[in-house]
């Protein structure tokens, strides 16, 4: 009963350090999900985002019909929010295959990029602007015009569309920040190299300074930039750059006992690194989304204390407590010369301020009675002004862009399937996914357009009448 066990059961399996791992002692699971896959993912929820935007429209249009699918567009909604998730892990796992895929993926973002900027220019100056202008008397106001319209429709005062920027912008700091460069920079100068990952990262935040100030409506974004704004939330590039920081501090600690990078490179491939790989992605993409959260309850509580300390500051200093001996001294100013002057009386009053003095004396809460200090902070802490100042601070974090990244931990579960050592049996496919994207876009946006035209507030015609407007028609072409 009490027998001796056998010296397998004695002997536990010894685990394989991080340095000593090779293609010959790897772990036998690897996710049945490639980077192929989580493109495919990315590129549908493209599609379902464009997809939400028609309902959206069409729920404008007919309000039975925003009733009908509410619940479908905020699913539609959520899943459009995991396009960028997807294709950046998808990046990211060509980038981590071969060195060469550097190069590869930062030239092809940035093709991509500059194509659907200079078609976006070319379709709007030239088609939107000038088909307008044809109907209008000055062709100088249509810019204007459709500029204000914009700021009615997106209330940030920008449209952020060009995912290829986002794309191009993580590819370029994976490789400045891992890629080891064989004629410059090399040795100690290689720091140096490292530094310019700081470029796009400059990018990332001039980008969402833009947008911060663009919701509060203190610059105007021109519309020729619009292409050229990041997309994805910074919560997620933030996530993308502790990704290759995991990939570069992993490096350090393989090559601490002796390795070489070429055998860092190969232990790259191994199948133990993946997975660490997928369970180190899967925590940070529930951090990440907490992270995210706080961030957008900290906008939103810092508008709050701002707006109750600006009300306060703007209700006390309203009601100066008057002073008899500086109020004689404002009318012994005033009457100086022939008669009474109002304006140096003005100058003169306690808590004036001279039109050339843009400072404000601090306000003093000693010489401020309780009564008055009470009904300040309760007119500062209505529940209207609350609101009021909790929904801009909502909206400027929203317009930034934090908030989108709340839903990655959705994408944890599904991680744990994916390996980047797994390649697609036909790599030639990965090229025509884009294009089957754009493809299915096309098909959402006939179909769509299609079916909104049964929404028209448009009164119906008869057949006949329809014969003779056609008729009519053809007769001003001929």
């Amino acid at each position: 009963m009490f027998g001796k066990r056998g010296n397998t059961d004695k002997v536990r399996k010894k685990r394989v350090k991080l340095h000593e791992v090779t293609l010959e002692n790897d772990i036998r699971y690897r996710g049945p999900l490639s980077f192929f896959h989580f493109q495919i993912l990315g590129w549908l929820c493209i599609v379902l985002s464009q997809v939400a935007l028609i309902v959206q429209l069409a729920g404008r249009i007919d309000i039975d019909v925003a009733v009908d699918t509410a619940g479908a567009l905020g699913l539609l909604q959520n899943v459009a929010n995991l396009s960028l998730p997807f294709l950046l892990i998808s990046v990211f796992a060509q980038l981590l295959n071969t060195e060469g895929g550097y190069m590869k993926q930062i030239v092809k973002n940035a093709a991509a990029m500059a194509g659907i900027w200079a078609l976006s220019c070319l379709v709007f100056y030239r088609y939107v602007v000038g088909g307008i202008g044809a109907f209008i008397e000055n062709p100088g106001e249509t810019l204007p015009a459709i500029q204000t319209v914009i700021a009615q429709v997106a209330p940030s005062g920008f449209v952020a569309f060009n995912i290829f920027v986002d794309l191009f912008l993580c590819a370029l700091s994976m490789f400045f920040l891992n890629y080891r460069p064989r004629r410059i920079f090399t040795g100690k100068t290689r720091f140096l190299f490292r530094l310019l990952a700081l470029l796009p990262i400059a990018y990332e935040v001039g980008c969402m300074v833009l947008k911060e100030r663009s919701a509060r409506g203190l610059v105007e974004i021109p519309i020729w930039a619009y292409p050229l704004l990041t997309v994805k939330p910074p919560m997620t590039f933030v996530l993308f750059l502790v990704l290759a920081l995991f990939v570069k501090t992993r490096e350090l600690r393989f090559r601490r006992h002796g390795k070489t990078h070429e055998e860092y490179t190969a232990f790259l491939q191994t199948r133990r690194n993946s997975w660490n790989f997928s369970v180190f992605l899967a925590i940070m993409l529930v951090v990440v989304s907490i992270a995210d959260l706080a961030v957008v309850l900290g906008f939103t509580m810092g508008e709050m204390v701002q707006s109750t300390v600006t009300s306060i500051e703007t209700s006390l200093s309203a009601t100066p407590t008057p002073d008899p001996s500086a109020l004689e001294r404002a009318l012994t100013a005033a009457t100086q010369g022939d008669g009474f002057d109002m304006e140096v009386f003005e100058a003169n009053l306690p808590g004036a301020a001279s039109e050339t003095d843009a400072t404000h004396e601090p306000i003093n809460l000693d010489e401020i009675d309780e009564e008055t200090l009470k009904a300040a902070i309760g007119d500062a802490m209505q529940e209207e002004n609350l609101d009021t100042a909790m929904n801009r601070g909502l909206g400027i974090a929203l317009a930034v862009g934090f908030g989108g990244s709340v839903y990655l931990f959705m994408l944890a579960p599904l991680v744990l399937l994916f390996s980047y050592t797994r390649k697609p049996k036909y790599p030639w496919m990965g090229m025509l996914v884009p294009v089957a994207g754009f493809a299915l876009i096309l098909v959402a946006y006939v179909e769509g357009i299609h079916q909104i035209l049964y929404l028209l507030p448009v009164g119906k015609v008869s057949l006949d009448e329809l014969k003779e407007m056609i008729v009519a028609g053809v007769s001003m072409i001929q």
